[in-house]
C-alpha cells in the first residue's frame, strides 16, 4: 500500500513538473515573439526613414530638375537661342540621375508602383520606334502636345500617347542620347532630320518637334514621381507635390491614388502590421518581413535574371528559340532585341542599381559598404537570431553585386554582346539571390 502511494505521488510530481516545463516554454516562446516583434516593428520605421522615403524624394527631386532642362531647353530653341552640348549633357546626367533612383527603388514595387499602374506606365520597353514615329510625324498631336498651357501638353500626352515606351524614360531616353552618348547640339540647333533607316523607317523626324514631345513626357514622368512619393510618404511629402498630385487626381480620378485600400499611406500601412488598419493579408509584423523580401526584394531579383538580362542572353545564345512565361501565363519567345536602356549604354548600370535596392532594404540604408548595415535592419535581425542565415544570405548578395559589376567592367555595353559569359555568369548569381531571398523569407516566418 504504501508502495502505490509513494508511486502515485511521484507520478504527480512528474505531471505537475512537465505542467510547469510547459508553461515555462510557452512564456518563453511569448517573450521571444514580442521581442522580435519590436525588432521587426523598429526596422521597418529604419526601412521607411532611411531607404524608401529617400529615395523616392530624390527620384521626385530629380524628375522635377529634368523637366525644368527640358522645359528650359525647348524654350530656347523656340526663341532660335542656340543650345550646347553642355546643356545636352547635363540633360542627359539628369536623367541619368532620375533613372538610378528609380532603379534604386524597384526593391519595393510592390506599393504603389503596382497598385496604380506606376511602373509600366513610366518604365516599359523596348520603345516601339515604330509608335513613336507615327506621334512625332502627327501634327494634329504635335500642336496638342505642344501646347502653351504645359498641364494641358502633359495631360494630352498621358491620356494619348501610348505606354509602349512613349511615356516615360525611355522615349526621353531615345530623344536625347544616341550610341550611349548625349546627342550633338548641332542636330537640335539645326532643327535637323535624321533619316535612319533602322529607326524611322525613311521618315523625316525633326530636331525640334522632339524636344516638344520630350518637355510633354518629362511632365508626366515628374507627375509619376510625386505620386509616389506622396502616397508612401503621405503628408510628410512636400506641400507643393501634394498640390500636384491632388490636381491630377481631380483629373484622372484612380489612376493618381495615394492610399492603400484601408486609406493609409504605403509607409503607415507597413506601420500598421500589427492592427486591422492594415492591408497585408495577414495582419503580423513577419507579414511585413515576408513583403520586404518576396514581394519586393525577390520580385525584381528574379525580373532582373529572368527578364531584364535572360531574354536576350537566351535568345543571344540558343540556336533554338527559347521562351519565357508572359503576363497572361503563355510562353513567348524570348526577344534578343529585349533590351532595357539600349539608346544611353546604361542597361547594366540599371541591373546593378536593382540589385543595389535590395542591399538598402536589408541594410536599412542607402549603398553602403558590405557589412554596412544600420543596427535595426533586416540583416542586423538575422544576423542576431541565426547569423549563418545571415551569412548565407550576405554570401549571395556580394556575388550578385561582383557579378554585376563585371559586366560593368567589361566596358562593352549589354546590348552590343548580350549573349557574354559574364552575363551568363551574372544571370546565375542573381537567381542565387532570389533562392536565398525566398529562402531567408520561409526561416523568417517559421523561428
Amino acid at each position: 500500500m504504501k508502495k502505490i502511494f509513494r508511486t502515485v505521488v511521484a507520478c504527480a510530481f512528474v505531471v505537475l513538473g512537465l505542467t510547469a516545463c510547459n508553461e515555462d516554454n510557452g512564456e518563453e516562446a511569448r517573450k521571444l515573439i514580442e521581442e522580435q516583434n519590436t525588432a521587426i516593428e523598429a526596422l521597418t520605421r529604419v526601412y521607411l526613414d532611411n531607404v524608401v522615403y529617400p529615395t523616392y524624394s530624390d527620384l521626385a527631386t530629380a524628375a522635377t530638375t529634368l523637366y525644368e532642362q527640358i522645359d528650359a531647353f525647348n524654350s530656347k530653341l523656340k526663341n532660335g537661342t542656340e543650345v550646347t552640348d553642355k546643356e545636352v549633357a547635363e540633360i542627359c546626367d539628369t536623367y541619368k540621375e532620375a533613372r538610378k533612383y528609380w532603379e534604386l527603388s524597384e526593391a519595393f514595387l510592390y506599393g504603389a508602383a503596382s497598385d496604380f499602374n506606376i511602373d509600366p506606365h513610366i518604365d516599359t520597353w523596348p520603345l516601339a520606334i515604330e509608335t513613336l514615329r507615327e506621334i512625332l510625324v502627327n501634327e494634329a498631336q504635335m500642336i496638342r502636345l505642344d501646347d502653351a498651357d504645359a498641364s494641358k501638353a502633359i495631360e494630352y500626352a498621358r491620356t494619348t500617347l501610348s505606354e509602349d515606351g512613349q511615356l516615360g524614360f525611355h522615349g526621353l531616353e531615345f530623344i536625347f542620347f544616341r550610341d550611349g552618348k548625349p546627342r550633338s547640339s548641332t542636330y537640335f540647333n539645326g532643327n535637323g532630320t535624321e533619316k535612319y533607316q533602322h529607326y524611322f523607317d525613311g521618315y523625316d523626324v525633326n530636331a525640334r518637334t522632339e524636344v516638344v514631345y520630350a518637355k510633354a513626357v518629362a511632365g508626366d514622368l515628374r507627375d509619376k514621381c510625386y505620386q509616389l512619393e506622396v502616397a508612401w510618404e503621405g503628408s510628410k511629402a512636400p506641400a507643393a507635390h501634394r498640390t500636384r498630385v491632388e490636381a491630377c487626381k481631380e483629373s484622372f480620378g484612380d489612376d493618381y491614388g495615394v492610399t492603400t485600400k484601408t486609406g493609409l499611406s504605403y509607409g503607415d500601412d507597413l506601420l500598421a502590421a500589427s492592427t486591422q488598419q492594415s492591408s497585408l493579408a495577414s495582419s503580423s509584423w513577419k507579414k511585413v518581413m515576408e513583403t520586404i523580401f518576396v514581394d519586393g526584394c525577390s520580385n525584381i531579383c528574379g525580373e532582373v535574371a529572368d527578364q531584364k538580362m535572360g531574354q536576350a542572353y537566351r535568345a543571344s545564345t540558343s540556336s533554338t528559340p527559347t521562351y519565357h512565361e508572359g503576363e497572361d501565363g503563355e510562353m513567348e519567345a524570348d526577344d534578343p532585341n529585349y533590351i532595357e536602356s539600349p539608346y544611353s549604354y546604361n542597361s547594366f548600370q540599371d541591373f546593378y542599381d536593382n540589385i543595389m535596392s535590395i542591399q538598402n532594404s536589408l541594410y536599412g540604408n542607402i549603398e553602403a559598404a558590405t557589412g554596412g548595415y544600420a543596427a535595426n535592419s533586416v540583416m542586423a535581425y538575422l544576423t542576431k537570431y541565426d547569423k549563418e542565415v545571415a551569412t548565407n544570405l550576405q554570401g549571395k548578395l556580394t556575388a550578385a553585386l561582383n557579378a554585376l559589376r563585371a559586366c560593368l567592367d567589361s566596358g562593352i555595353p549589354f546590348v552590343k554582346n548580350p549573349g557574354a559569359t559574364y552575363v551568363g555568369k551574372a544571370i546565375d548569381a542573381v537567381g542565387e539571390l532570389d533562392s536565398a531571398l525566398n529562402e531567408t523569407s520561409n526561416w523568417v516566418l517559421r523561428n
